[in-house]
């Protein structure tokens, strides 16, 4: 099976199944809790950060016929600014409901689109915030992480600009909150594009939010995956998947407040199919509370935009929900186009030093290795850790893994050993092949060496070239994990498949960390071998890292110029593993199983040395000079 095609049926399967039988009312209710918990978590915003001081400071203010504009700014964390614009009425005499707009990805607030609808909330009773997002406007930092500046350590480190951009929201909705004109129990959110993407976000993320309306920014993972859509979209459209969740989750977090999903129905980036079923299974949700009426869906038939259909839905929806105002709608937007000039924060000379650009590492700080006190305090972090590990980032991989050979077949040999091959699925319908390479003269088991292939290269007998050079009275083990070998895929396509693993509960390497187990297990239970070891090289360590990790009768680690962190973003992405530890640290946790380096202990890995040596266990980190010499440790 090709890897893309695997990836479109698990896109299909979870777009199926989100909520297709609603929870009733009270299973709803006390659920919501944990739920928001696991949301905020795919948003990397759990535990929330502090909310520290924003700072905000007012710049100018415009006057104009029917409304004034402020030019605003805060600090969503400390040195992080967020710029943006308030829309209001000329007087007020007592708070009004507040309504945040989300931009969209083209030039901010000061595009035409960006003023149009805030400016009508502002001239028509309301506070309105219309802020930048990030990278773009007068907002700094970066939302192309995966999408073209190769930030695959944003994976690991659980991060997503979506959650970025929630924060900057919650932290917008604290200053709306802080003004004397708004009143705190009346604040909306909507938004169009990647705007409408947050709207949604932010809504299942804070109960403060009282009326959600995103705009064409609705589908599911389905059309996400199967149709490329997310190939068109940058990060922050998209959230780190644990529980494999889909858009239908999120608006059951927001039920039953008021919901309108306005969509355009020739809109190329997200198609009927995809928004009308996702829909369907969020009201039915809101029928289970009881609030079938909070929840609608408009649609015009238009491209990726507002129509007059659509906005006069918009803004007789707020009414209704933010003002009790039943009155239709009659105006609309004007097409004043105020000058960019006049509408700048900070006059065109953005802030030295802003710390927008490292948002990822203050939202979410790697943890900090442990001090090593005593083996009792360690074997108590090391059953936490693990335990973290297959709650979260390995929360897709069974305990235990339970393959099933599908075909196995003699290879023949040269040279005194004989191949054999055994073909198997993993657990997941995704078929990879594993080899096994024994001397023929052998009279007992025998200790394998066992390996993953490496990239697309020939696995002919025994796994080519990437089989471990293993020496005399050892068996040689290769597993053609997926995307390697026979079922590698092209350039292209690899990026779509590895950015869409993520938005759909896994990682390209995590899925080569179960087949390797797989492949473990098969070769295991062969009479020709006695115990496994495995082996990596390069990036590749980290599959035989945390294979050995989660599969304890791994007898041995043999690592050949690991990665020194998953800080880098070459290193293969492990969904949210930072929040546990680092690759040396999370390597200690096989402690005292034996591991051996090929070469030199690197510099990184002299903290996993320290901690053997500190619980009494040095002797079992050992150096060889070559694979070649490797002989499994004396125990």
């Amino acid at each position: 099976m090709n890897l893309f095609d695997w990836l479109c049926d698990e896109a299909k399967a979870i777009s199926a199944e989100a909520m297709l039988i609603p929870p009733s009312k009270q299973q709803l209710e006390w659920s919501e809790d944990e739920r928001r918990t696991r949301w905020l978590q795919c948003l990397g915003l759990w535990p929330l950060p502090e909310r520290t001081p924003l700072e905000a400071e007012v710049t100018g203010t415009l006057e104009r016929d029917d409304y004034l504009l402020e030019k605003v700014h805060f600090q969503s964390v400390p040195g992080a600014h967020v710029a943006g614009n308030i829309y209001r009425p000329k007087e007020i005499d007592e708070p009004l409901p507040a309504v945040l707009y989300l931009c969209g990805h083209t030039r901010g607030k000061v595009n035409l689109t960006y003023q149009q609808n805030p400016r009508w909330f502002g001239a028509h009773g309301y506070v309105t915030l219309v802020v930048d997002p990030i990278q773009l406007g007068e907002c700094q930092g970066f939302h192309h992480g995966t999408y073209h500046m190769g930030r695959w350590d944003w994976i690991s480190r659980g991060y997503t600009p979506a959650g970025a951009e929630v924060w900057n929201g919650m932290r917008a909705l604290d200053y709306l909150a802080s003004r004397d004109d708004v009143d705190a129990d009346r604040m909306g959110v909507t938004g169009l594009s990647g705007g409408g993407v947050i709207s949604w976000d932010l809504a299942a993320a804070d109960t403060r939010i009282k009326c959600c309306v995103p705009v064409c920014q609705t589908g599911d993972m389905e059309q996400l995956i199967c149709d490329r859509c997310i190939d068109g979209h940058c990060d922050c459209a998209h959230f780190v998947n644990y529980y494999r969740w889909d858009t239908a989750h999120i608006g059951a977090l927001i039920a039953p407040r008021p919901l309108l999903v306005a969509a355009g129905a020739d809109d190329a980036l997200w198609r009927p199919y995809a928004y009308k079923h996702q829909v369907h299974r969020i009201r039915r949700v809101y029928e289970a509370m009881g609030a079938a009426e909070m929840c609608r869906l408009v649609e015009d038939l238009s491209f990726h935009g507002y129509t007059p259909t659509l906005r006069r839905a918009i803004f007789e929806w707020f009414n209704r929900h933010l003002k009790g105002d039943e009155t239709p709608v009659e105006d609309d937007v004007t097409d004043f186009d105020e000058p960019e000039e006049n509408l700048l924060v900070f006059g065109g000379d953005l802030p030295e030093d802003d710390t927008m650009g490292e948002i990822e590492k203050l939202l979410i700080p790697p943890a900090r290795p442990i001090e090593v006190r005593s083996e009792e305090q360690w074997a108590a972090h090391q059953e936490d850790a693990v335990k973290r590990l297959r709650a979260v980032s390995f929360r897709q991989i069974p305990d235990p893994v339970r393959p099933k050979v599908r075909f196995a077949r003699d290879e023949g040999g040269s040279g005194g050993v004989i191949g054999y091959r055994f073909d198997l699925d993993p657990g997941d319908g995704f078929e990879v092949r594993a080899h096994l390479v024994v001397p023929k003269a052998r009279t007992i088991g025998l200790p394998a060496l066992v390996t993953t292939m490496r990239e697309a290269r020939s696995p002919y007998f025994g796994g080519g070239r990437d089989r471990p050079a293993a020496g005399e009275g050892i068996a040689g083990g290769t597993v053609e994990v997926r995307g390697t070998a026979s079922t590698s895929i092209g350039e292209g396509l690899t990026w779509t498949v590895r950015r869409g693993m993520v938005i759909c509960g896994f990682t390209v390497p995590e899925r080569q960390i179960l087949d390797l187990l797989a492949g473990l297990q098969v070769l295991r239970a062969q009479d020709a071998v006695a115990e496994t070891a495995v082996f990596g090289t390069g990036l590749w360590c980290v599959q035989a890292i945390y294979a050995a990790i989660l599969d304890p009768e791994v007898s041995e680690v043999v690592l050949e110029d690991p990665p020194a962190s998953h800080e880098e973003p070459d290193t293969p992405e492990i969904m949210g593993v930072l929040r546990v530890g680092d690759l040396p640290q999370n390597l200690a946790l096989v402690f005292p199983r034996p591991i051996t380096f090929v070469g030199e202990i690197p510099e990184a890995y002299r903290w996993t040395a320290d901690v053997y040596e500190q619980l009494g266990m040095g002797d079992r980190i050992r150096v060889i000079d070559g694979v070649a010499d490797w002989r499994p440790a004396e125990v």
